[in-house]
């Protein structure tokens, strides 16, 4: 089988929204070669020295680089299209996006070999891991896990800002705890309060492509009858309530879903904010309070924030 293989450079900021585009476009794989994930690496007690920065990267630019099925695209016709979405993404979001260089040529499977190599198991919490639909990972006594299809939708549970939303949530679910997970994207974060034990979970989704591939990850880890996916722009027009609400999106987006958050939450029930880069998190905690939001906390990971705040 062919593929056709995209390197795409941006920035460390846009990167992830690049990611999403990507998917979007039907990639079956996408993955980042980040040098600010390498800067915040630190001596960890155990005597690892990093190699010099310059050994590694000659620019603080982040690589992208996805493979698409070649019977969905022409290479002329895929560049155009990425092209013309970026430029979407630039004039609704005022970030820097880079230097944009863009690549592509056919690949053959051991190209797809490599990249399967990407997806090695994740663990979330102690008893939660996330592992590719492939694996032949065994489980732990105790532990759950949760088959993914990688690049088949939005996210693959490696990014810091999932693994803190979904640790934050493990502090505070119950069995008897009802969860909406907002901008759900590939569904780990729902398919996870569903594996953990939640008593139900709806997950929402604006993209139909994340939540057709959403609806596939319930069904692969057979949670359907504790996960439900819908398609909607956030929290618009819901009138159901939850006990616990989670949104692992971007801090632009998490300012709008501030008010409707706080009016589908039961009392005393829980918002789960991440996705948030560091330094933007006190004007959401600013925001929240401001609303009513009370005992606010946030944990950190690699320059990315989570805050948890209660109605």
């Amino acid at each position: 089988m062919a593929w056709l293989e995209i390197t795409l450079t941006t920035t460390h900021e846009a990167s992830e929204l690049i990611t999403d585009t990507l998917l979007a476009l039907g990639a079956e794989g996408v993955y980042t070669e980040d040098p600010y994930e390498f800067d915040q690496l630190t001596d960890d007690g155990f005597g690892i020295i990093k190699p010099e920065r310059e050994e590694l990267y000659d620019s603080s630019d982040v690589t992208v680089k996805a493979y698409i099925d070649s019977d969905l695209y022409e290479v002329d016709q895929l560049a155009a299209l990425i092209k013309s979405e970026i430029q979407q993404l630039q004039s609704t979001f005022t970030m820097e996006f880079g230097p944009l260089d863009l690549s592509i040529h056919i690949a053959d499977e051991s190209g797809w070999d490599d990249w399967k190599t990407q997806y090695p198991p994740i663990p979330m919490t102690d008893n939660l891991t996330i592992i590719p639909d492939w694996s032949d990972y065994s489980p732990r006594d105790r532990e759950h896990l949760i088959r993914i299809e990688p690049g088949i939708a939005f996210g693959t549970g490696d990014h810091p800002t999932t693994r803190l939303a979904i640790q934050a949530m493990a502090q505070h679910l119950t069995p008897d705890s009802t969860v909406f997970d907002v901008g759900t994207g590939s569904g780990i974060i729902a398919l996870s309060a569903g594996a953990l034990g939640a008593k139900s979970v709806t997950a929402f989704d604006l993209d139909e492509t994340a939540t057709t591939n959403a609806r596939n990850h319930v069904a692969m880890n057979q949670l359907q009858s504790v996960v439900n996916v819908q398609t909607n722009n956030l929290l618009e027009g819901v009138t159901e309530t939850a006990s616990l609400i989670v949104a692992n999106i971007i801090t632009p987006i998490l300012l709008r879903l501030l008010d409707d958050a706080y009016r589908c939450l039961e009392p005393n029930g829980i918002f789960i904010m991440s996705g948030i880069q560091e330094g933007e998190e006190q004007e959401l905690i600013n925001a929240a309070t401001t609303i009513g939001f009370v005992n606010i906390s946030t944990t950190s990971e690699n320059g990315w924030i989570c805050i948890t705040c209660r109605k």
